[in-house]
C-alpha cells in the first residue's frame, strides 16, 4: 500500500512539474538576436539603477525650451539619455545637442537646484549632487558600459519582445523597475497618468517593464515639458513578464485588468483591453501567457495600429 502510494505521488508530482513547465514556456516570442540601429550600440551604465531611456531622433530634433524668465528658445537635441533611481528625487542625464550655443540655452532652462556639467555640446545634468551623482558622471566620462543583457537580462529580454515592424519609427528605448510608485510615477512624469498600474502589475509579480517610444518630431518644435511626447505624436509600448507560470497569470489576469480600469475589446480576431486616460491619451493592454503588453498613444487608433504590430510579430515568430 504504501509502495502504491509513493508511486501515486511520485506520477502527481511529475505531471504537476510537466504541467508548470509548459506554462512556463508560454509567453510572447522574442525577436532578434540584437536590437535595431541605431540602439544596437546603446549598453548599460555599470551603476546602479532603477529606470533608464534612450532617445536618438533620425535627425537632430528641435524643441523648444523656456527659461524661468519667461524667455522661449529652440535648441536642437541629437541624443539623449537619461538614468535614474526615482524619477523626481535622484536622476541624471546627458544630452547631446548640435552645438554649444544649445547647450548654454539648455542649461538656462533648467531648475536652479539642478547641477550641470558642459563640455562643448554634451550637457550632463540631474539631482541631487550627491555620491551616486557623482558616479554616474564618472561613469560616462569613461564610457564604464556592460551589455545590457548582462546588466539586467529581464529588461534586454522586454526590448526583443518589441514588434519587427512598428508602424512609426522608433525614437527611443527605456526600462523601469516595478517598486513601490515607481513605474506609475515614471509614467506621470511622461505626462500619462495610469494609477494603480504599477500596483496591479505588482500582483503578478512583474518586476520590470521594458518599453520602446514611437513617433516622429515634426515641423512644430514640442515644449520639453512632462507632455513633449505628445509634441512627437510619440506611442508607448511597454513589455513586462511575470515571474509566474502562465497558468498563474491567467488566474490573476482579471485583477490586473480591474487594476488598470480596462475593457475587453476584439482587434483582428485577438482579444485585448481598453481604457481612455487624462489628457487625452489611451491605453491598450494584449496577454501572452506570462507576458503583458500595454500600449499608449495619443488617439484610440494609433493605439490600435501600435497593437496590430505586435498581434502581427507575434503570428510570424510563431509560425501562426
Amino acid at each position: 500500500m504504501r509502495r502504491r502510494l509513493l508511486f501515486l505521488f511520485g506520477i502527481i508530482l511529475v505531471a504537476l512539474t510537466v504541467f508548470v513547465l509548459l506554462n512556463w514556456n508560454d509567453a510572447a516570442a522574442p525577436g532578434g538576436p540584437g536590437l535595431p540601429a541605431p540602439f544596437d550600440d546603446w549598453a548599460a551604465l555599470n551603476e546602479p539603477m532603477n529606470a533608464a531611456v534612450y532617445i536618438v531622433p533620425e535627425s537632430p530634433a528641435v524643441l523648444s525650451i523656456r527659461a524661468p524668465d519667461g524667455r522661449e528658445s529652440e535648441v536642437r537635441n541629437v541624443r539623449f539619455e537619461g538614468v535614474a533611481r526615482h524619477p523626481t528625487q535622484e536622476h541624471a542625464a546627458r544630452a547631446e545637442f548640435a552645438d554649444a550655443a544649445d547647450v548654454a540655452q539648455a542649461v538656462s532652462a533648467l531648475e536652479e537646484d539642478v547641477w550641470t556639467r558642459e563640455s562643448g555640446g554634451t550637457l550632463l545634468f540631474g539631482k541631487p549632487d550627491n555620491a551616486w551623482a557623482e558616479r554616474m558622471r564618472a561613469a560616462w566620462a569613461e564610457e564604464a558600459r556592460v551589455p545590457w543583457a548582462e546588466y539586467d537580462p529581464a529588461a534586454w529580454r522586454g526590448w526583443l519582445l518589441l514588434p519587427d515592424a512598428p508602424p512609426s519609427t522608433l525614437l527611443g528605448l527605456g526600462f523601469v523597475r516595478n517598486r513601490g510608485e515607481l513605474l506609475d510615477g515614471t509614467l506621470s512624469e511622461l505626462g500619462v497618468e495610469v494609477g494603480g498600474l504599477g500596483s496591479a502589475l505588482r500582483l503578478a509579480r512583474m518586476d520590470v517593464a521594458s518599453f520602446g517610444l514611437y513617433g516622429e518630431f515634426g515641423d512644430e518644435a514640442p515644449q520639453i515639458d512632462s507632455d513633449v511626447l505628445g509634441g512627437t505624436g510619440a506611442g508607448i509600448i511597454a513589455v513586462a513578464e511575470s515571474s509566474y507560470p502562465a497558468f498563474v497569470v491567467r488566474a490573476l489576469w482579471g485583477a490586473v485588468v480591474s487594476g488598470a480600469g480596462l475593457d475587453a475589446v476584439t482587434l483582428d480576431g485577438e482579444e485585448a483591453h481598453y481604457r481612455s486616460l487624462e489628457d487625452g491619451w489611451h491605453l491598450m493592454a494584449k496577454r501572452y501567457g506570462r507576458t503583458l503588453y500595454f500600449f499608449v498613444g495619443a488617439s484610440r487608433a494609433e493605439v490600435r495600429e501600435l497593437v496590430l504590430s505586435v498581434i502581427e510579430s507575434q503570428r510570424a515568430r510563431r509560425g501562426a
